[in-house]
């Protein structure tokens, strides 16, 4: 099948998707009794007492460390502190066997709204020093909103699931149909001990929710069962459609690798907050992916809200609350990317020094950021919503001005429309009365809303508390927004100055803050869900903003990810290689023979949806001129095995040692990256390539690393590494209207099965080997073959 049939084949297939029935069961809220199948996970048949109990404090932590992040996650809805150390732990960029600086030291939900009696309802948690608001295990949907120990004591826990594991299972099981399973498993197939125990069916008989975590229901029969092809699932089937995002739309897992958990605010009473229980169930899920760009630096979190009491809440907010520190805590500032909803915290100063125990980043620390992708549903008002930059209609509630504070508007679709990041507000690490620590459930409800400890509404300039040096009288929603409400949506319209810390001269401290999103009304049943992803970048030179301006640049590819509904765009699979060792010198051989690689027998098509449909000058694009197709292999050395994919253009830890491309007439391929500050755009050389045809055996003879003599010696361990690339130019890039293709370069970000693999070879004599067995031919011995067709 050529390329341009694959890409066809794909659309119908796509198409086909969306017109039948996704058996990928969706959260609804509400009993889901479908289908009579039992479910016999230990958690969901646990005995169940007829009245709530008291739940203990969730005590499950799990390092999500799948890329260059290490990052704690808790059950009991906390993340990112060793509480048991009083520390942080988002470590990035990851160390092994040994402790880095931090960036992030605590984060968690937080959610409250008024109840017809007019009592407030709120869920909310910092450090977990004081009490607790959150225990694990869903809820009961019968309007009591209840939980039993039992369930609580179970759930706490993890559940970890694998993408190519998913990917993996489905494939048996295509093959299985097919009659190709001894062709594409020889060595055999068995499923993941895991998908036994993942928690997709709740046990009905004690209340709970039919469908609870996201699978594929391969033979539909409504029943998980993964020794019939059913997994966890994840969408790299392609059946959501993310640019008509529906509040019915199911919910899958997303990354490389997921943390799944369930936990709720009625499993005992606040003992944080302090506030009454709202009745809410939450199913999160905690991922990252493995790249070679700034993905890599990324980690993300979903969270699937299901109101289970009985009770509707008008004027609620959802928000997320961060402590991050930087290094050392205490000479941090913080501000927020309005357009983007864009939470950030970057260094006071130029060194960011080791002090009170905390590992500082020296010198050109890093920033960091919370990207708050989407929040609840906007109120049902039968309308589709606009995007616009006209300030009445923004300000009417009828749409919002820039794209990055809420999705769903003007995109033709009625009353999906998602609150982004509607508020950002800061408080800092002391007991001030007006902007310190929260006391009470109210506190916590004001700072979701804008809102000082006081009653005072947030005022722009300064540090936003009335009467202090440089405040204003205009009332604002976003805290140091910098220049980037250029419609003053954020202050009613008002004009204002560009204001941040370090133009109000503030002193650095520790820092927190509150991305939120509200005001709305939420029913029994409903389910919402907040999706965030942390971003980190770190520039080398310039003062500590400069790292901001890098960080918004990684943030529009966390952006993009997301709107893709994190489906990456991938290159090719790497290459599986076969390693021969001989007498000083190292034969490295590639195949593309795994029928789950996306580059089987290198015929790598991957559709990128960034492109756009048409240029501007109202030319088509088709779907072959809007895909990157497999061009060649590039061949390292590595300095060590710790040498990672995203380091291979670090040429202290990795160099080129071999290159090889389809002979099309494509030769170097450049990429152009940007500067966000100057507005420059830079021409990067990603590969110079050969265009001398596809050739898979290398011999290699020299040491690329070595002093003097290079020449590779025997017994010594080198290390390589092999990757794929693609190539896309739908049209040329135009460096002064920066129009056109950018990044024509795709690598490799993974192997068929699992990573891509660090290669180890030790050349030696071969004589002894095998007894005594002789070579009696020689690398390129043979008589030269022509192919005019066929394999």
């Amino acid at each position: 099948m050529s390329k341009s049939e694959k890409i066809k084949a794909l659309a119908i297939f796509i198409f086909v998707s969306f017109c039948t029935q996704v058996f990928a069961y969706k959260y609804t809220g509400g009993n889901g009794n479908g289908g009579g199948g039992g479910q016999t996970n230990t958690g969901n048949n646990v005995e169940q007492n007829t009245r709530a109990a008291a739940c203990a404090p969730a005590t499950a932590l799990m390092d999500l460390a799948w890329n260059n992040v290490e990052a704690l996650i808790e059950t009991g809805g906390s993340m990112w502190q060793d509480r048991a150390n009083s520390t942080s732990a988002y470590e990035i960029p990851k160390v092994e066997d040994a402790n880095g600086p931090c960036s992030l030291y605590a984060g968690a939900l937080w959610m409250g709204g008024i109840s017809p009696d007019k009592q407030l309802k709120l869920a909310a948690i910092t450090f977990r020093q004081n009490g607790n608001d959150f225990w694990t295990g869903p809820l009961t949907n019968d309007g009591t909103a209840e939980v039993t120990e039992n369930v609580c004591e179970y759930y706490d826990q993890f559940f970890v699931s694998y993408r190519l594991d998913a990917q993996r299972h489905y494939q048996y099981q295509i093959a299985t149909l097919n009659n190709t399973v001894e062709e594409e498993f020889p060595d055999g197939y068995s499923t993941p001990s895991y998908f036994q125990d993942y928690p997709a069916i709740g046990n009905t008989a004690i209340g709970q929710d039919y469908f609870l975590a996201p699978f594929y229901d391969y033979n539909q029969n409504l029943v998980y069962d993964p020794e019939y092809g059913d997994f966890p699932w994840y969408d790299f089937l392609r059946e959501i459609n993310c640019k008509e995002r529906r509040r019915d739309d199911p919910i899958p897992l997303f990354g490389d690798q997921t943390f799944f958990w369930i936990f709720n605010d009625k499993g005992n009473v606040h003992s944080e907050s302090q506030g009454q229980p709202i009745g809410m169930e939450v199913r999160a899920q905690a991922f990252a992916f493995n790249t070679t760009d700034e993905v890599n630096n990324m980690t993300f979190y979903n969270y699937v809200l299901i109101n289970q009491g009985t009770q509707t809440l008008t004027k609620t907010y959802f928000g997320v609350w961060v402590d991050a520190d930087l290094g050392f805590s205490g000479d941090d500032y913080v501000g927020c990317d309005v357009q983007r909803g864009l939470g950030y915290c970057y260094n006071g100063d130029a060194d960011d020094a080791t002090a009170d125990g905390q590992l500082g980043y020296g010198e050109n620390p890093p920033a960091v950021g919370v990207d708050f992708f989407e929040g609840p549903y906007q109120d049902a008002d039968d309308i589709d919503n606009p995007l616009t930059i006209d300030f009445q209609d923004a300000n009417d509630s009828l749409g919002i001005p820039y794209r990055g504070i809420g999705i769903g508007y003007g995109d033709g679709v009625e009353d999906n429309e998602r609150f982004g990041m509607r508020r950002f507000v800061y408080y800092n690490n002391n007991t001030n009365p007006v902007n310190g620590e929260p006391d009470t459930p109210l506190h916590y409800y004001n700072y979701m809303n804008g809102i000082w400890k006081n009653g005072q509404k947030m005022l722009y300039g300064g540090n936003g508390v009335e009467g202090q040096s440089g405040v204003t009288a205009i009332e604002c929603d976003y805290m140091f927004p910098d220049d980037t409400d250029p419609y003053n949506w954020g202050t009613g319209g008002e004009s204002v100055d560009t204001w941040s810390e370090v133009s109000s001269g503030n002193a650095a401290f520790d820092r927190r803050f509150i991305q939120a999103a509200g005001p709305f009304t939420l029913e029994p049943g409903d389910y919402n869900n907040i999706t965030l992803g942390v971003v980190w970048a770190r520039s080398n030179s310039g003062d500590p903003f400069e790292s901001v301006n890098l960080l918004r640049v990684a943030d529009d590819k966390a952006q993009s990810l997301f709107d893709n509904c994190f489906e990456l765009v991938s290159g090719p699979d790497a290459p599986d290689v076969d390693v021969v060792e001989l007498d000083k010198e190292i034969i490295l051989i590639l195949a593309n023979e795994n029928g789950i690689s996306n580059n089987y027998h290198e015929e790598y098509v991957e559709f990128d949806p960034s492109i756009p449909e048409q240029l501007e000058d109202g030319t088509q694009i088709d779907s072959l001129q809007r895909s990157y197709q497999f061009q060649g292999y590039l061949v390292y050395q590595l300095v060590n095995d710790q040498v990672g994919p995203n380091e291979l253009d670090d040429v202290t830890k990795a160099r080129l040692v071999a290159q090889s491309d389809v002979r099309d007439g494509i030769s170097d391929i450049v990429n152009y990256v940007k500067d966000f500050e100057t507005n420059l755009v830079t021409p990067v050389l990603r590969v110079q390539g050969a265009d001398e045809g596809l050739q898979h055996s290398f011999r290699i003879f020299n040491d690329e690393f070595a002093q003097g003599d290079n020449r590779l010696v025997n017994h010594k361990t080198y290390y390589f590494m092999v990757i794929g690339y693609g190539f896309n130019q739908y049209q040329i890039y135009n460096t002064e209207s920066q129009s056109g293709q950018a990044n024509t370069f795709i690598s490799s970000r993974k192997a068929a099965i699992g990573e891509i693999q660090t290669l180890t070879a030790i050349p030696h004599k071969v004589d002894p080997a095998s007894g005594g067995t002789l070579l009696n031919s020689a690398y390129g011995d043979g008589v030269m073959i022509t192919r005019h067709e066929g394999k």
